[in-house]
C-alpha cells in the first residue's frame, strides 16, 4: 500500500515539475522571442498604441504562465498545438527569400516552447 502511495506521489511530483518547467519556459522563451523580434524590427515611433500592445502582451504572458503553473493540462495542449503550427510555418518560411530576417533566431524559441508545453500537456519524456 505504501509503495503505491509513493509511486503516486512521485508521478504527481514529476507532473507538477513538468508544468513548472512549461510555465517558466513559456514565459522566458516568449520574452527572449520578443527581445529578438524587437531587435530586428527597424526603428519605429514608440507611441501609446505600441506601449499598450507590449503591456497587453506581457500581461497575457503572465496570465498564461500563471495557469500553466497551476497545472492546466488543456491550456498546455492548446498552446503546444499553436506553437507547433507556428514552428512549422516558420520552418517552411525559411525557404522563401523574403522571410523576416529574425526567423532563424526565433525558430529555436518556438521549438523549445512547443516541446516544454507538449511535455506537460501530453506527458512526454
Amino acid at each position: 500500500m505504501e509503495n503505491e502511495n509513493t509511486q503516486t506521489i512521485e508521478a504527481l511530483d514529476l507532473r507538477t515539475r513538468k508544468f513548472i518547467h512549461a510555465g517558466y519556459g513559456f514565459l522566458g522563451l516568449n520574452l527572449v522571442y520578443l527581445a529578438i523580434a524587437m531587435s530586428f524590427i527597424p526603428p519605429f515611433n514608440l507611441g501609446l498604441s505600441a506601449i499598450l500592445s507590449l503591456v497587453a502582451f506581457v500581461l497575457l504572458l503572465g496570465l498564461l504562465t500563471y495557469y500553466l503553473l497551476k497545472g492546466k493540462k488543456m491550456l498546455a495542449q492548446v498552446l503546444a498545438v499553436i506553437f507547433g503550427l507556428r514552428s512549422l510555418f516558420s520552418a517552411y518560411s525559411l525557404m522563401d527569400v523574403s522571410t523576416f530576417q529574425a526567423v532563424p533566431y526565433l525558430l529555436p524559441c518556438l521549438l523549445l516552447t512547443f516541446y516544454l508545453l507538449g511535455r506537460a500537456g501530453w506527458d512526454w519524456p
